[in-house]
């Protein structure tokens, strides 16, 4: 397994919690929109991995941009990993590893929509900046995000992009979204992107596939194991998790 010592070139505070933390690009490192990876602090052993040096992280950031960055919240009682983190300083390391994908965008000829949950946002930033860079085999690209009384993430930056067939909708209450939602089952035969928390997820399938849509056509950025238990859960089952 190849991993990566990278150090932070910039903390930058995107609200009242909310942060990114940029790092160095290696040379030869690509890795496409939609990605993730571990991120570890110091500590972290690789012979003896214990998870609380380590997170899974969507990067935030396209290889055009040079830096490879994540964004996280800053809040309540701090994990060892999140304290370690907002303790560190520019020119500090942090470890990248296992990079992987479940997210780039499927070119097919279809419209897609991105629904995310607060800072969930961060996965849907590369995706929407690769379709305004190219938006071939995708016929139009609507972002919803919710994020209820927090300041909205990047809404400045992706609200400004100029792709005509791209809409990006910010709203505060499940409603709201849900009134989205509705009416981009009209389209025809939309791929729905899902990021938030498994509770959120979990909900917003059910809801998708008891409109219609097909499970193929909901893309989550989980492992195969929590997909599969999702599309085989009952109603009794989604009450009692929810």
């Amino acid at each position: 397994m190849v991993n990566y010592r990278l150090k932070l070139t910039d903390i930058r505070q995107e609200s009242k919690d909310t942060y990114t933390f940029l790092m160095d690009m290696p040379e030869g490192f690509l890795w496409e929109e939609g990605a993730h990876a571990h991120i570890g602090i110091k500590g972290y052993d690789f012979q003896a991995p214990n998870g609380a040096y380590v997170r899974h992280m969507s990067i935030m950031t396209l290889p055009k941009e040079d830096k490879i960055g994540f964004t996280t919240k800053k809040r309540g009682t701090l994990s060892l990993f999140k304290e370690t983190l907002f303790n560190m300083k520019v020119g500090e390391e942090l470890l990248l590893f296992k990079p992987g994908s479940r997210m780039a965008l499927r070119r097919e000829n279809r419209p897609i929509v991105l629904v995310s949950m607060g800072v969930g946002c961060a996965t849907m930033r590369p995706l929407i900046l690769a379709y305004e860079e190219d938006p071939s085999g995708i016929d139009a690209l609507i972002h919803i995000n919710i994020h209820g009384d927090e300041e909205a993430l990047y809404q400045q930056e992706l609200s400004a992009c100029k792709e005509e067939r791209l809409q990006s909708h910010y709203v505060k209450t499940r409603g709201d979204m849900d009134k989205l939602l509705e009416e981009t089952l009209t389209l025809e035969k939309p791929i729905y992107y899902l990021v938030g928390s498994d509770a959120f997820l979990i909900q917003k399938t059910h809801w998708l596939l008891a409109k219609g849509v097909a499970f193929e056509d909901v893309v989550l950025d989980k492992k195969e194991q929590f997909t599969s238990r999702l599309l085989m859960m009952s109603p009794k089952d989604l009450a009692v998790m929810l």
